[in-house]
């Protein structure tokens, strides 16, 4: 990737994350107040992650498992 792409994505996520943090201060009249909601939005999102992650190594395992079973049927 260029310098130029690299810094155009970097000053557009600046300004979306200033934009959504204004946004959300002008909804709930101070800083403070319009945290709590992206606490709460990221403990879901966070939880959503972990479950997702742990299927993940399940399935990964059992899939191990099966290939190393020593059944040609896999």
């Amino acid at each position: 990737m260029s310098r130029s792409t690299i810094w155009s994505v970097a000053v557009f996520t600046v300004f979306a994350f200033a934009t959504v943090v204004i946004f959300f201060w002008i909804r709930d009249g101070s800083l403070q107040e319009a945290g709590a909601p992206m606490y709460g939005l990221i403990g879901k999102t966070g939880g959503a992650v972990a479950e997702t992650t742990g299927q993940i190594v399940q399935s990964t395992g059992e899939a191990i498992g099966a290939a190393t079973d020593g059944d040609d049927a896999t």
